[in-house]
């Protein structure tokens, strides 16, 4: 069955499809948003001021969080980003997100998992059970190319358990951008004893691993379909990550089993008028950011989807979309 623009828009999850250059670039920080939930502020090289006296025994426990743990073998994750955007016209603030459970199974190339990814209006079901992946529209499956597996499965690679194997395959990696941990306190949170740990970023690692979701998503052609580029550019690098006017983000690790819970952040910026060419005219904004673990360590079953279709017809559906927005913006 070939797909048609209204199968498009019967999915799961939400992103705005851009209708302008100026909007594409709104995509490109919504990417960034994304892949910063944890981390971000400062610039290329610089960090927020997160520094503290106990900053040893907090890089010690990120470094177990991110580690090889079993306890982290499985559960669910919810992360997601909002956007407030200054100096665009008719782009209200908006969110995208991942969401769905997990579960690692030893030595496979990929957890098993089923995870929506979007943002707004669009997006799409990823599937991966039994070592083989998918893609989903509606309540159609298609088996994803073996390109685009190779690109998350090189991504997850980077991932040392299952928790950061999952969020790797996307450029969400808080452990590698976090820098001047301190620890500021504990607490409990959802029935679990946490610590609690304040940090800053290098913003231009965040920049960069936004670049593995974008990736993976030209690979299926929802780049074209939803506005986004190929990738974030150097010169719009260096215009966000040397305007950060304000940074704030916590992590929360499990104290027994020393499993990521939650990490969060918000980050301000502004860019100068000399610059904002660089970035569509965008003169500055707030981004927030959050990723939950939940029901971590419990039995998550991924099942392979019921029905599946021939990936030809995911792109005759994507391609369609992709034209439509094409016209849209008169390209």
């Amino acid at each position: 069955m070939t797909l048609t623009v209204a199968s498009w828009v019967y999915i799961h999850v939400s992103v705005r499809i851009a209708a302008s250059p100026a909007q594409s670039l709104a995509a490109i920080v919504a990417a960034l948003g994304l892949a910063s939930c944890g981390g971000g502020g400062g610039g290329d090289t610089a960090t927020s001021p997160a520094g503290g006296d106990r900053h040893g025994d907090a890089v010690r426990l990120t470094h177990q969080a991110a580690g090889p743990n079993r306890a982290a073998r499985s559960g669910v994750i919810d992360a997601n980003v909002t956007l407030a955007l200054a100096g665009l016209r008719g782009y209200p603030p908006f969110t995208t997100g991942v969401k769905g459970p997990f579960t690692y199974r030893k030595d496979a190339a990929l957890p098993d998992y089923e995870l929506d990814l979007g943002a707004r209006n669009y997006g799409v079901t990823l599937t991966s059970a039994a070592g083989r992946s998918y893609v989903s529209l509606g309540d159609t499956a298609y088996p994803l190319p073996a390109a685009s597996r190779r690109l998350l499965v090189k991504a997850s690679a980077r991932g040392a358990n299952g928790l950061t194997r999952t969020l790797e395959q996307f450029g969400i990696a808080p452990w590698r951008w976090e820098t001047s941990q301190r620890i500021a306190g504990s607490e409990r949170l959802d029935g679990v004893e946490v610590v609690r740990i304040a940090t800053g970023a290098n913003v231009g690692r965040i920049l960069r691993d936004a670049n593995t979701l974008l990736g993976f998503m030209t690979s299926l052609g929802l780049a074209r379909a939803t506005g986004l580029p190929s990738e974030i550019g150097p010169a719009a690098r260096r215009a966000i990550v040397h305007h950060v006017t304000s940074f704030k983000a916590n992590s929360w690790i499990g104290v027994k089993d020393h499993v990521l819970r939650r990490s969060g952040f918000r980050m301000t910026f502004k860019i100068p008028a000399a610059d904002r060419h660089q970035v569509a005219g965008i003169s500055g904004g707030t981004v927030t950011g959050e990723v939950n673990v939940s029901e971590v360590g419990r039995p998550h079953p991924i099942a392979r989807p019921a029905t599946v279709g021939d990936f030809a017809d995911f792109r005759v559906g994507i391609q369609a979309v992709g034209e439509a927005q094409d016209a849209t913006r008169g390209g």
